[in-house]
């Protein structure tokens, strides 16, 4: 695979709010392989600011960088 190929063409970004405990909602970062929707990882927030930083970061990564710079800053291993 050559490094710069954009990782945009093999993962997405989905957000889902879910409930919490006591009423609180929380909001799962997925990072997800394109072509099947399999999860690569999720991240967890209790803050919706937070969350919506960690995404709109993550989805200029997608657009930013090459594959394996990718990879790298968000610990996707080679096979995924």
């Amino acid at each position: 695979m050559a490094t710069d190929r954009s990782p945009r063409r093999d993962f997405r970004v989905l957000t889902r709010r879910r409930g919490g405990y006591d009423g609180a909602e929380m909001y799962d970062v997925q990072l997800q392989v394109a072509g099947t929707g399999a999860l690569v990882w999720a991240q967890t927030f209790s803050d919706h600011a937070q969350a919506d930083a960690f995404e709109r970061q993550l989805e200029e990564d997608l657009d930013t960088l090459d594959d394996a710079s990718f990879r790298r800053k968000y610990g996707v291993p080679s096979t995924t």
